[in-house]
Order: structure tokens, then C-alpha cells, then sequence
């Protein structure tokens, strides 16, 4: 006789998905932090304590430069403008790097034949690998396709993707009516009971 599976069964893996699918939100959130206007971003540092801003000057990366004796001003200058135009790019890259680890993530679940959970399944584009964070990287709305809108039923939640242009479609009913046979077989059971007291 075989032996029963356990109960965490996988578990490494579905450990790794999460860390995957993790790591790709924190990227993303970083890269919409990066893209928000100055003003924003003064507006906040305003409202932080002085102690997180000090946190935050301490862990801050430095990359020292080293220069010749008797290096001008200009030549820091350019050394410290060369700084800032390399961390740029980095910055860029966080999209592509959150992507990458999605599409990491889909390809171990389809491989191991794993399940991924409702919530972290329509949290990406199927086809581009975008996390999807609304008013951000993709555009929500409710349809009803029915006549003026009357089936409340018929309502259907609409993702679209601002990247690849991709749109998914859920239904918002919340329980679906039962169907002809399981209703009359409820009414018969309503009916034996009618019957017996």
C-alpha cells in the first residue's frame, strides 16, 4: 500500500512562488516611487520625523570616487554628475527585473503543476508579465452587457493592461442561480417535508 501525502507537500516551492511574486511587487512599488513628480516626493520627506531621515541618509548607497591629486572642481562635478546618470538606468531596469520574476513564477507553476491562488493569478498580465496595480499599470471597470444594464448578474469586472493593451474579464455575480433540475429537486424536498409534519 502506498503511503498518504503529506500535508505540505511542495511546500519549498510554494515558499519560492511567494518570494518570487514578493520581490516583483516590491520592485514594482519601487519603480512607481521613482516615477512620482518631485513635488510629491519633497512633500512626503516634509512630513517624515528627522529621525527616518536620517535612517534613510544613512542607507543610502555611496560610491566613493577616487581622484587624482590635485583634481578640480569641475572634475568632481563631473565625476559626481556621471554618479547620478548611472543609477538612472538601474531604475529603468526594475520593471523588466519584477516582470522577469513573474514570468519565473508562471513557469515553476506550470512546470511543478502547482495551483497559484486566485488573488496572486489576476494580479498579472498573461501576456506580458506586468504586475497589475490599478490606475497604475492597468485601467478597471464593470460591464453589463445585458439590455440597459438590468441582469445585475451580468455584471463583468474589465482589467486592462496599459502596457500590452490586454483585457480580462471576471464576473462579479456573487452566486450564480441554481439550475432547472437542482431547483424542482428542491421543491420536491420542500414538498416530502410539507408532506411529513
Amino acid at each position: 500500500m502506498a503511503k498518504g501525502k503529506g500535508k505540505n507537500v511542495n511546500s519549498h516551492l510554494r515558499a519560492r512562488l511567494d518570494y518570487l511574486h514578493k520581490a516583483a511587487t516590491y520592485l514594482h512599488s519601487t519603480t512607481i516611487a521613482s516615477k512620482l513628480p518631485q513635488t510629491q516626493q519633497s512633500d512626503n520627506e516634509n512630513n517624515a520625523s528627522d529621525e527616518k531621515r536620517d535612517i534613510e541618509n544613512i542607507s543610502t548607497r555611496t560610491v566613493p570616487q577616487i581622484l587624482s591629486p590635485g583634481a578640480t572642481a569641475s572634475a568632481v562635478e563631473k565625476v559626481s554628475g556621471s554618479v547620478s546618470k548611472k543609477q538612472e538606468p538601474n531604475l529603468n531596469r526594475l520593471p523588466n527585473l519584477s516582470r522577469a520574476y513573474i514570468s519565473q513564477l508562471r513557469g515553476i507553476s506550470l512546470k511543478t503543476q502547482l495551483r497559484l491562488p486566485q488573488e496572486v493569478k489576476r494580479s498579472f498580465c498573461k501576456r506580458c508579465d506586468t504586475l497589475l496595480v490599478s490606475g497604475v499599470s492597468c485601467m478597471q471597470g464593470i460591464r453589463n452587457a445585458s439590455r440597459e444594464g438590468k441582469k445585475p448578474w451580468a455584471d463583468v469586472r474589465i482589467v486592462r493592461c496599459t502596457t500590452c493593451g490586454t483585457e480580462k474579464c471576471y464576473p462579479q455575480a456573487g452566486k450564480r442561480s441554481k439550475k432547472l433540475a437542482e431547483r424542482k429537486k428542491g421543491k420536491e424536498q420542500k414538498e416530502r417535508q410539507a408532506a411529513e409534519t
